[in-house]
């Protein structure tokens, strides 16, 4: 892809570095036609506009006939999920995708309830992890799951916003509970706070909206590490 070198290369350093530093393991293998489903939260959302991950997963596996479908809605929380009447169902949905593989975005809507919330969190994260193994979306059996953390808040220096602090507390809260609940029920889980949390710390360019929504800028910048956090990549490697 020609464009995407020069596109990234301003961020080049700073991703490397973030990259290097906050991501361990590799949490999702891939097959040859699978389909990708992300469900959740903003986060998630926002990525079909600003579409960068999916640039660089295409690029990674370039033969594998990958199908991205971007199930998610700003709001959504495992059992609440805001549609019009006879939307259908999140099983509905996924079965027409065919999905064998989901990624679960959730926890910024959530950790708004603070510390008294997370034991009902990973309650439902691990009834909706439950649900989800139950089902044979693709007719090639149940879907490999990843959780996917919130990001951090970053402090844009805007005296008309938060500065983050008492947001990333939560945040950071309730990315430890869905640790929690995916070393529990064996399912992947890639931990985008800490990275994002040096990310905007090390960046000289403001990459939120308004500190909780990524800008392009800022989808630029985590389009590799989540790379990291699935594929167990160290390094970003960019076609010519």
């Amino acid at each position: 892809m020609h464009l995407l070198r020069p596109l990234v290369i301003a961020f080049a350093g700073l991703i490397f570095a973030a990259t290097c530093v906050a991501i361990e393991a590799a949490e999702l293998s891939l097959s040859k036609g699978d389909h990708i489903c992300l469900v959740g939260n903003a986060l998630g959302e926002r990525m079909q506009h600003h579409n960068w991950w999916e640039t660089l997963l295409h690029q990674k596996f370039p033969k594998h006939e990958l199908t991205v479908r971007n199930l998610c809605f700003p709001g959504d929380e495992p059992f609440q999920r805001i549609r019009s009447q006879d939307f259908g169902t999140p099983h509905t949905h996924l079965t027409h995708s065919k999905a064998t593989q989901v990624l679960f975005f959730f926890g910024f809507n959530e950790s708004f309830a603070g510390v008294d919330g997370v034991v009902a969190f990973k309650t439902n994260m691990l009834k909706l992890i439950q649900e989800t193994k139950q089902q044979d979306y693709s007719g090639k059996g149940a879907p490999r799951i990843v959780l996917i953390s919130p990001i951090a808040f970053e402090n844009t220096g805007d005296s008309n916003l938060p500065d983050g602090k008492e947001h990333n507390v939560r945040l950071e809260q309730y990315t430890h509970a869905l640790a929690e609940v995916a070393k529990r029920a064996n399912v992947g889980f890639v931990d985008l706070f800490q990275p994002t949390k040096s990310l905007f710390a090390d960046s000289s360019q403001r990459l939120t909206l308004n500190g909780a929504h990524l800008n392009d800028n800022g989808y630029r910048a985590l389009a590799p590490l989540l790379m990291a956090g699935l594929f167990g990549q160290s390094t970003i490697e960019l076609s010519e």
